[in-house]
């Protein structure tokens, strides 16, 4: 996989943990297609490399509910690797010292002072408000033969009866405000309230009430945290990732699978989501069924771009391997993730 940062060090974040790798292709880009891709917070730059993170403020009922969610996410950045973290453990003194234990988010003054004194670039810190399980048990029916015997002594169904059971699901809620301070301005450079909810039912479910609200703590730090650091992920291609056309009038391509040496130049669309964006990516051109590559181009795909069409002469290309069936191909690694097969034909 290549990526445009350049950082090997970040890791394959989070639990539960997404495993396997998939370089599903096809025309045009299959629907099943996926792909993984490193997706960035809007925030990230290479150059931010310190962040700490405070303890989280504690608005619930549970005790400790914050300072241990605000460990979990420190532990988890720093396995990710996307920065170098600043942990409870070296904030001890200036926490201590300026009562920032249980702080929530602070004020941007005070992040400049943790941000000189401690050479921390931007803080990470937030408020706990929700962490609570709820259950809901309801009355339900299920049908139930009743049986009989019809005149040859066999057993049959006579009749149905509604027969009622106790149905229970078990809802665990968690939810927490965090912001990402950056220490030379004193400015919020990201928000994150994102609620958790994990819930298992049944006669009975086979959770209980615990496993829900654990199980919620558990998505609410992963989704803390993917909204911080870079992290890899695994996403969906749809509808046609690859097209031919020979011009784009007023935002609208002019699509064509048979390019033509009149037309002179044609473009190979490339239509990619937003999850894709600062990636890498690279597009070949080969003659059909065979490995001859006869243009390529690499490039950062950007969310800005639904689509992004690449520019290839036609003459260049007909010369040297003459007219018929081409195979336009994306990579985003050593395998193909798409393919788009077209014609260069001779004038009609």
């Amino acid at each position: 996989m290549m990526h445009g940062v350049g950082r090997v060090r970040i890791l394959l974040l989070l639990f539960p943990c997404v495993v396997g790798m998939a370089s599903g292709c096809g025309g045009g880009g299959s629907k099943k297609s996926k792909i993984w891709v490193y997706q960035y917070p809007d925030f990230y730059q290479p150059s931010l490399k310190r962040v700490a993170v405070l303890p989280f403020a504690n608005r619930t009922r549970v005790a400790g509910v914050g300072a241990r969610i605000s460990d979990t996410v420190s532990a988890i950045l720093t396995n990710n690797g996307t920065y170098e973290v600043y942990t409870r453990a070296h904030l001890k003194d200036i926490l201590a010292e300026r009562d920032l234990a249980d702080a929530g988010i602070i004020d941007g003054d005070v992040a400049i002072e943790i941000g000189r004194l401690k050479s921390v670039q931007a803080l990470v810190c937030g408020v706990c408000d929700r962490y609570e399980t709820a259950t809901k048990h309801e009355t339900r029916y299920r049908p139930e033969a009743i049986w009989g015997r019809n005149q040859q002594g066999q057993a049959v169904i006579t009749g149905w009866r509604q027969v009622p059971y106790q149905w229970t699901r078990h809802d665990g809620f968690v939810e927490c405000q965090v912001v990402v301070i950056d220490c030379t301005t004193g400015r919020q450079i990201a928000a994150v309230r994102q609620p958790s909810n994990w819930w298992a039912s049944g006669s009975p479910p086979k959770y209980g009430p615990a496993d829900a609200v654990r199980n919620a703590e558990q998505d609410q730090v992963a989704r803390i945290a993917r909204a911080i650091a870079v992290t890899r992920s695994r996403i969906k291609l749809k509808g046609k990732v690859l097209r031919t056309a020979t011009d784009l009038y007023d935002q609208e391509w002019d699509w064509q699978k048979e390019i033509l040496p009149s037309d002179e130049h044609f473009s190979v669309v490339v239509k990619l989501p937003a999850e894709a964006d600062r990636n890498n990516f690279k597009i070949t051109v080969v003659p059909k069924d065979r490995r001859d590559v006869v243009v390529e181009h690499a490039f950062v795909w950007s969310k800005a771009n639904e689509r992004q069409g690449f520019r290839f002469k036609v003459g260049p290309i007909v010369e040297k391997f003459g007219f018929g069936e081409y195979q336009a191909k994306l990579y985003s690694g050593p395998e193909p993730i798409a393919r788009y097969t077209f014609k260069i034909v001779e004038e009609r």
